[in-house]
């Protein structure tokens, strides 16, 4: 039987002035599935006596804990480390939560578990408490992308939930010195953004408060716009994207960066473990046995994928179930030549190209085979690849295809000529297999992409695409996608 769900709320405390209102805020929570964490990081000495008589009424849910001042993103790391509950939700010393916070926040977490972040909406309130007559700080709303990346960083605020086992899988809670430690929320939106997606919970559980000491309110414009350039560049460098920033302000632009064609030498092959077919054609295709990689597990469907995917390998990954056999060399050349010319995920479809039924009630109208898939290194780090967690083994790869073409990478189906399946067919997807695919996507509308080269929304990007694909294709048709 699955744990409860419960929430580590995390507070950095630095200075008193709003702090016990901040406190009061999480005992007055209609749900009692919390656990409150206060650190002390150097900050005044009315915030440390708040916290000091605290720790004297030695609350079973409350846990506090005194440090030097070492910054915000250094005392985010502090708490997160220590906490253990499955999500985690920060809160600043002067901010509070409405009353049915952590019950919404955990009733719409348990619908959607594969979220790696769920973000709430907020209001503005004053020193006061009143209410603050002015809009949004922040946009609300899914964000957009350019070819992988992020192009709107600014498009993130209080309140959210993060999962603890995808920011786990991230470098944690980081900021800049030279800013105080700060930048740590936009950055750990990036870093949980290349996990799994996000989710919006479109109510007001937050009351953000506007006053003259905030430590935001010392950072200038100017320097917003500076951490945003930087935080973009290191996310660039980190996921290894072909793109580089061109402009100085948001929301941002890239444009590609030149990227030699790749070869057959520059895939690395992943099949599911033990080695069998597939590996035994792809060695009589003349792969070098050091590019075959087997792995998975019993009782792990679909899970070899992630497994067997070598750690700063080639920059291109093909995924090959085991049922495939492939004919020659040249139908593997066919899929690395479809990537020459700008897909960023091919996948060989046995079917005609076409989307079928099953597919066209799905965003993006994946494939809903996925036995062949090549796919650009950079898209799985964007993305954080094939989501074997929660979605069924038969449709992760048209989950990954979802995901990229939200990302606005480029996806394009060929007819699998070259390759025979053995074995029998891969029928449809079972109506809970789609079922459970749609649960997981059914809050994500085709959210419009930024055109890099004009700075525009655009529905398609890719009409050289489609000519690579025909061209890659010979004989039979090919589907591209582009972003969305």
């Amino acid at each position: 039987m699955a744990a409860p769900l419960s929430i580590s709320i995390e507070v950095p405390v630095f200075k008193g002035a709003f702090l016990r209102p901040c406190i009061d805020s999480v005992l007055a929570q209609t749900s009692d599935a919390w656990t409150l964490s206060l650190v002390w990081d150097g900050g005044d000495a009315e915030s440390r006596a708040i916290l000091e008589a605290l720790a004297r009424e030695d609350h079973p849910r409350i846990r506090v804990h005194f440090t030097e001042n070492r910054g915000i993103a250094a005392a985010r790391r502090f708490l997160t480390d220590r906490g253990t509950d499955p999500w985690l939700l920060p809160l600043d010393d002067d901010d509070l939560l409405v009353p049915e916070a952590v019950a919404r926040f955990l009733a719409f977490a348990a619908d959607h578990p594969w979220a790696s972040l769920i973000r709430a909406r907020r209001d503005l309130i004053g020193v006061d408490g009143a209410p603050v007559d002015r809009g949004p700080l922040f946009p609300f709303g899914p964000r957009h992308y350019c070819r992988g990346m992020v192009t709107d960083p600014y498009n993130q605020a209080q309140p959210y939930l993060i999962r603890r086992s995808a920011y786990r899988r991230t470098q944690g809670w980081r900021g800049y010195a030279d800013f105080k430690g700060a930048g740590e929320d936009c950055d750990i939106f990036l870093q949980l953004e290349e996990v799994a997606h996000f989710e919006l919970l479109d109510e007001i559980l937050y009351r953000y408060r506007v006053h003259d000491t905030r430590a935001s309110e010392a950072l200038t414009a100017a320097a917003g716009y500076e951490m945003w350039r930087r935080l973009l560049d290191d996310t660039l460098a980190r996921i290894g994207l072909p793109l580089r920033r061109t402009s100085a302000m948001p929301p941002f632009l890239f444009e590609a960066t030149p990227v030699a064609d790749a070869t057959l030498g520059d895939v690395d092959f992943v099949v599911p473990a033990p080695a069998g077919r597939a590996a035994r054609s792809l060695r009589r295709c003349g792969i070098a046995e050091c590019a075959i990689h087997a792995a998975g597990r019993a009782g792990e469907p679909g899970g070899w994928r992630m497994a067997g995917l070598p750690a700063n390998g080639r920059r291109l990954v093909c995924f090959i179930e085991d049922s495939v056999g492939i004919a020659a060399r040249g139908a593997l050349e066919r899929l690395v030549e479809a990537v020459n010319e700008g897909a960023d995920l091919v996948a060989a479809d046995p079917g005609d190209g076409r989307p079928g039924d099953a597919e066209r009630r799905l965003p993006f109208s994946p494939p809903m085979v996925g036995e062949i898939l090549l796919v650009r290194r950079a898209l799985l780090a964007a993305t954080g690849g094939f989501d074997a967690a929660w979605v069924p083994a038969a449709l992760q790869g048209a989950d990954l295809w979802i995901q990229a073409r939200r990302r606005d990478f480029r996806c394009l189906a060929l007819p699998a000529a070259g390759f025979s399946r053995h074995g029998p067919a891969k029928g449809a997807p079972s109506e809970a297999d789609l079922a459970a695919l749609g649960a997981k996507w059914r809050s994500h509308a085709e959210t419009p992409a930024v055109d890099a080269g004009k700075g525009r929304a655009t529905a398609d990007a890719a009409p050289a695409l489609r000519r690579a694909g025909a061209r890659a294709s010979r004989p039979g048709r090919a589907r591209a996608g582009s972003g969305p």
